[in-house]
């Protein structure tokens, strides 16, 4: 039976670096530092003939081979940087995709429960540190033992001791200095991933929620703490440092070990005169130009404990091989009427039911407790209560993206609830990318006609009119500004957009102004009201406005203690 795959060789394969491709950056870049070593043998030679003064016909060749290596050396050199950034590049591409792929199959709450920052940190940087991997280990560990033979190889017939050296030293400096490098490594790399991610999730934090903050007369303190996260993050680099520089010291140490074998060497063969001028000069200089691609391995070894670091975190999210593969979601008929149509909802809708639900984030605090709830389709729902009191963690759970801390969710006729059920949380992102590219996140098969209707429902028809680009604007810092009521309108057009049997809304209303507000708010509870969500469509609201709510709405109050209290509006 075959051992599970390690993280990092999983990682690996989810690059899928085709071997053609990786084959052809290994020889350019061996071909670039045998074009340095063999310029270094030739140079020496040249040196060390021209100073017995021979014919000057004799030297031709020499000079001629330095000329062609070292313009070789250059155009090798490009070809390499060239074929190993395209096979890096492409492979991160590739392993963004098997990410996102695995992360979507995820049926747990593993994601759920990772803060922003740290998810965006395993996403971003660990991802990066694993296109690293290719052109920082992986290559160079291949060349250093396609140029360690050929070193070996080329000096072997000159001198069997300078031979010995060489390698003696190949090994030291291929080996030892790797390996202590790596275990280097390995004490921090823990350290400075842990520091990096919390920086990460601070920021974010702050950038998220500088208002509220500053309201709070919290900011001043969260900026302290994301100071001192930084300096921690600081100082573990620092610790980094120096065994890494000590690692590097034994490549030079390597090297000298090298010139001594070859200088006895070159000594012995001077003195049997059993060698001329121009072998010597060879046997004396080409040492110094043998450690080049042992030179890289210290740096690969750091690569490597990093790389097995960011593969274990990435792992962690994606789940074993490759995560809990999740029932697709039925894909959205194209030929749909347009946004809002009276039966988009009802295909595969049931009942959600929940059944003595315990919903929090430890088994010791729970938010909501005991709770029963039967919603039959058409169903409207509001949840109020005050902040903290897990208005949202209700919402997540019933979702299906919190696991429950009791009982159990279950919608009629056996749906998954990740494919009926459709939330819009108020920390949705909007991506840095066009207005139309923002909606067909959630359906890839979206029309315009089908956008600008969802866009004109939710009350931003008079908006999208004043881009410059129409749904082809650029939204996010490089282009059109998005305020906060534009923003949740946008997220609320996503789940109209997604048209699920079950639409659970986190604040919609919120950053809107009192009289929008209120206005979206009763469409969405108002079964008669089609605008948004039709009459056959389930709907959960959270809110903040119990007097915007329509008469007869039923109203889930969650209070403290885990207390809730379903009543009528």
């Amino acid at each position: 039976m075959n051992a599970p795959a390690t993280p990092l060789r999983r990682a690996e394969r989810a690059l899928e670096i085709p071997r053609a491709r990786l084959l052809a950056a290994v020889l350019a870049s061996c071909a670039t530092l045998a074009a340095a070593f063999a310029l270094a043998a030739v140079s020496a030679y040249l040196v060390t003939r021209a100073w017995t003064m021979p014919p000057v016909l004799d030297l031709t060749v020499a000079v001629v081979m330095v000329r062609a290596l070292g313009i070789s050396r250059g155009v090798f050199r490009w070809l390499d940087r060239m074929l190993i950034h395209d096979v890096a590049l492409r492979g991160v591409v590739s392993l963004r995709t098997n990410l996102f792929t695995a992360l979507a199959a995820r049926t747990d709450d593993a994601l759920t429960r990772l803060s922003r920052g740290d998810l965006l940190s395993r996403l971003g940087d660990d991802a990066q540190e694993l296109g690293d991997h290719v052109i920082t280990a992986l290559v160079p560990a291949l060349v250093a033992v396609v140029m360690g033979v050929v070193v070996v190889a080329t000096i072997a017939p000159m001198s069997l001791l300078a031979a010995m050296t060489m390698l003696v030293a190949l090994v030291v400096a291929s080996l030892l200095a790797p390996l202590a490098a790596y275990r280097a490594a390995r004490i921090t790399e823990q350290a400075v991933v842990t520091t990096r991610a919390a920086v990460g999730a601070s920021a974010l934090e702050i950038l998220d929620d500088a208002t509220a903050l500053r309201v709070d007369g919290r900011l001043e303190q969260s900026l302290a703490e994301l100071r001192t996260g930084q300096r921690t993050h600081d100082a573990a680099l620092d610790r980094a440092a120096l065994p890494a520089a000590v690692a590097s010291a034994a490549v030079p140490l390597a090297m000298v070990l090298a010139v001594a074998g070859s200088l006895l060497a070159a000594g012995a063969a001077w003195t049997d005169g059993g060698a001329s001028a121009g072998q010597i000069g060879v046997l004396l200089l080409l040492p110094l130009s043998s450690f080049e691609a042992a030179t890289t391995l210290p740096a690969a070894a750091s690569q490597y404990a990093r790389s097995r670091a960011a593969a274990q975190r990435l792992a962690e999210i994606v789940g074993p091989e490759g995560g809990d593969a999740a029932p697709a979601a039925a894909p959205a008929d194209p030929t749909a009427p347009a946004v809002p149509a009276a039966d988009g909802a009802a295909a595969g809708a049931g009942t959600l039911r929940a059944v003595g639900l315990s919903a929090g984030w430890s088994d010791g605090a729970a938010r909501v407790a005991d709770l029963d709830l039967d919603l039959p389709p058409g169903s409207r729902l509001a949840v109020v209560g005050a902040s903290g009191t897990g208005k949202s963690t209700l919402l997540a759970t019933l979702a299906g993206l919190l696991e429950p801390l009791a009982g159990r969710i279950e919608l009629a006729g056996g749906a998954p609830l990740r494919s009926a059920v459709t939330m819009f949380a108020e920390d949705a992102h909007v991506f840095a990318t066009t207005l139309r590219e923002n909606l067909k996140v959630v359906r890839g098969d979206l029309a315009d006609e089908t956008a600008r209707a969802a866009l004109e429902a939710v009350g931003l028809a008079g908006w999208v009119a004043t881009l410059p680009r129409g749904l082809d604007t650029l939204l996010g810092p490089d282009g059109t500004t998005v305020s906060g009521g534009e923003r949740r309108r946008l997220l609320l057009a996503r789940a109209v957009i997604r048209r699920g049997p079950v639409l659970l809304l986190d604040e919609p209303t919120e950053h809107l102004d009192t009289a929008r507000g209120d206005a979206l708010l009763r469409a969405l509870l108002d079964p008669a009201d089609e605008t948004l969500v039709p009459s056959a469509g389930t709907v959960v609201v959270v809110t903040h406005r119990p007097e915007a709510i329509p008469a007869g709405t039923p109203v889930l109050r969650i209070g403290e203690n885990a207390s809730t209290r379903l009543e009528e509006s």
